[in-house]
This record gives structure tokens, C-alpha cells and sequence, in this order.
């Protein structure tokens, strides 16, 4: 017997123990009920922890920036080692994608011709193809396990430039997100020793601010106050600065083939979105990047677990709340999560695509490799992320690999 939903069980299936009869009618009675309530959400605290460490991106950081607070532990004393490395087979049918290794653009003394939010955010079915960047530092850990903020902002700069071909990047968040509106970044902190990276998110955060938003409009979001916390984020709801909180309430509801849903309430308030997910596997669904990311912007995802997550990831993504909103996503691969979500592996990378089916095509590639390279089954994330194929059949972009411009940019 095993766990079926990696958000109540941290990700990975967890073997059950031998039980008497009694225990075991029991333990069913549980997992009934379990099964009904869906993956609920963590209790909200009620004030936030005060950070104890300070996250600079450059020795004068900006004062409207918080300061994350320290990291989780990436690997916690009670997880279960890492499993011997010892390569494994893939499934004859699947063959990884091929970067093409790529510059960014270099800046020119000509004014940068006139930008269209449209023409930049294009990509596949709109033009024969979509391009996902892959940029990688080898330098982008300090010694004490954290991010370089500064390194992340060059990566950050990099992808964006190389996504869009236009060196002026500045011009870039300008042509993409107007001063005046709200914008939500999505991240990921179900896993508290695997979440998306704070340091990525934060960046994001300070490109939108010289881009001339308000910090006050940045919102980072994740369902729960206590996951946001414990991922290193500091909690702000009101205060100066950018914001940081966890769902407040339920909003729009999307009726879908398995059930029907509401998002939080800061999805309707928004008016825009940047993805900022991190590649994990996932036991329902194959693969957890930016598609899965939305699972936590609605109030019931345990309702939308059966065959494989399958068509409900899709269709999820084809709400207006979220296909029409969406801006940009930024995968924080600088870890990932391809056994053991409380274990990730480092990647020392950023994706960056305009495309979620492409950029998680992507990232499945990544995880198929690492997992390949640990010597553990990956036919599950090949032919379990059902959904890929079907988000391409809804339009929302492609995971056919003929379809898929990648570059991969190394800084270091």
C-alpha cells in the first residue's frame, strides 16, 4: 500500500508497515476520510517569524526588498539516503531534447525598436514553435548552502534576453507588466526541503520593481502561511515592500471534468502572473513543474488526482485565471526534486519560456536524467505526465520536441 497524493505525503510513496486487523480497518476508516477531505491546507499562523539572516543581491539592495529568511535544510535527518547511482533505461519511444548552446544578445548603441506584449509572448500555436531557455552557473551556491542573489539576477538577465532576443532587458519587463498593475508570483512550497528557491522569486520581485511596479503591487503566493515560512520567505501581508502571504479566501470557480474548483481569491484580484515553479516528479501526475504549480491556486486539488491528474492539469491551465494572466514563467531549477522532494538535487539552472506545456517538456528531460542517472525507474515521468499531451490538444503550448526551440546558456 502506498500514498497516493505526494502533497500530503512530501512526495514520495511512503511503504506501509504490517497491521493487525483491527489497525488495518482503522487505518482505512482514515484514509477514507482522508480521501474525501482532498489535500487540505496547512493551518495559517498567525504571525509571521522574524528572519534572522539577510539575502543581499548587491551591496546596496533595495530597502522595498525583504530579506528572506534562512533556508530549510535540503536534506532532513529523517529521509531515507539517496539510492545507489546505477544508470537506467529509458523507454525505447522517448528521446531527449538537444539544447542549442546560445549567447545572449548583445547590447547595441542603437535604440531597441519599439516592443509588442503580444509579438514577445507568442509561441506555439500562434508560431511554428516555442522557445524555452535553459541558463546555468556553476557558481550559484555560496558555501553556506544559499543562493547568490547576485548570480541569480545575471541568469535571471541572461534567460530573459536570450527568451526574447532583446538585450535591452529592462525594456523587456517594461513591455511585459505596466507600473500600475498587480502581479503574482506563483511558487511552490509544499516540500519544505525542496520548495522554489526564495533567492529566484525575490529576483523576479526586484526586476518588477526597476521595471517601475510598486512593491506593494508583487505579490508571492502560496497557499499557506506555514509553507511560505518554513520555505524561507518572509511573511508580509500590508507592510511595505513586496508581499508574501498565503490564500485569504476563495474566488472564481472552474467547473472541470473531475470536479469543481475555486481559486484563491488573490487569482481574481491579480492582474498578471509570473510562474515560478520548481521541477519535481510527482507520484499522480508524472511531473510537477508550472502546469502542476496551479494545483495550489485552487481550494480543492485533492478532487483533481485521478488518472494521472488527467485531463484536470489542462484544463486548470485553460481557465482565464490563468491561461489569460500568465506573463512569463520562470523555472527555479537551481535545485530539483526528480526521487525524494526533501532531497533535491542541485541543477544550478534556470528555465525561462512564454510556453508552460514547452518549459515543462523541459524540465521533465531534467528529472528523466537525473533520475536515470540514480538508477531509478523513469517510465513514470515519461509516460505518466499525461497531461502534457493533453495541455498541447487544449492550445496552451507544445511538448512535441520538433516544436521546441531550446537554447541553453552557461554564464559559469
Amino acid at each position: 500500500m502506498t500514498s497516493k497524493c505526494p502533497e500530503c505525503s512530501g512526495g514520495r510513496a511512503r511503504p506501509a508497515r504490517p497491521v493487525s486487523r483491527r489497525s488495518f480497518l482503522g487505518l482505512g476508516l482514515g484514509a477514507l476520510a482522508a480521501w474525501l477531505a482532498g489535500c487540505r491546507r496547512a493551518a495559517i499562523p498567525t504571525a509571521a517569524p522574524s528572519p534572522t539572516s539577510v539575502m543581499e543581491a548587491s551591496p546596496s539592495p533595495s530597502p522595498s526588498l525583504p530579506s528572506p529568511s534562512p533556508f530549510p535544510p535540503s536534506s532532513p535527518s529523517s529521509s531515507p539516503p539517496p539510492p545507489t547511482p546505477s544508470p537506467s533505461p529509458v523507454p525505447p519511444t522517448y528521446t531527449p531534447m538537444q539544447p542549442t548552446p546560445t549567447q545572449p544578445p548583445s547590447p547595441t548603441p542603437k535604440p531597441a525598436p519599439a516592443l509588442s506584449r503580444p509579438a514577445l509572448v507568442a509561441h506555439w500555436p500562434a508560431i511554428p514553435t516555442s522557445r524555452v531557455v535553459v541558463v546555468r552557473h556553476s557558481g550559484v551556491w555560496m558555501a553556506d548552502g544559499t543562493p547568490d542573489m547576485a548570480i541569480v539576477l545575471q541568469m535571471l538577465d541572461a534567460g530573459v534576453s536570450t527568451l526574447t532576443g532583446v538585450a535591452d532587458v529592462p525594456a523587456v519587463w517594461r513591455t511585459l507588466f505596466d507600473p500600475g498593475e498587480r502581479v503574482l508570483l506563483k511558487v511552490n512550497c509544499i516540500s519544505y526541503g525542496g520548495p522554489t528557491q526564495p533567492a529566484v522569486a525575490y529576483a523576479v520581485a526586484r526586476r518588477l520593481q526597476d521595471a517601475g511596479l510598486p512593491a506593494e503591487n508583487i505579490l508571492i503566493f502560496d497557499r499557506t502561511d506555514a509553507e511560505l515560512a518554513a520555505a524561507g520567505y518572509t511573511l508580509n501581508e500590508g507592510g511595505p515592500g513586496v508581499q508574501c502571504h498565503g490564500a485569504r479566501g476563495d474566488g472564481a470557480e472552474a467547473v472541470l471534468t473531475q470536479a469543481s474548483v475555486r481559486f484563491y481569491q488573490e487569482f481574481d484580484a491579480s492582474d498578471a502572473i509570473v510562474n515560478v515553479p520548481i521541477p519535481k516528479q510527482h507520484g499522480s501526475a508524472g511531473v510537477s513543474v508550472s502546469l502542476k504549480n496551479h494545483y495550489g491556486s485552487v481550494n480543492r486539488p485533492g478532487s483533481l488526482h485521478g488518472n494521472w491528474c488527467d485531463p484536470a492539469i489542462a484544463e486548470l491551465n485553460a481557465q482565464p485565471n490563468v491561461r489569460d494572466k500568465t506573463r512569463l514563467i520562470v523555472g527555479a531549477a537551481l535545485n530539483v526534486s526528480p526521487w525524494n522532494w526533501n532531497q533535491p538535487e542541485r541543477e544550478n539552472a534556470l528555465l525561462l519560456s512564454f510556453d508552460p506545456v514547452a518549459l515543462d517538456t523541459v524540465g521533465r528531460d531534467i528529472l528523466v536524467r537525473h533520475r536515470q542517472a540514480l538508477g531509478l525507474d523513469t517510465s513514470s515521468l515519461i509516460e505518466g505526465a499525461r497531461h502534457l499531451g493533453t495541455a498541447q490538444a487544449l492550445g496552451l503550448g507544445t511538448a512535441d520536441a520538433s516544436r521546441i526551440d531550446l537554447r541553453e546558456v552557461v554564464l559559469g
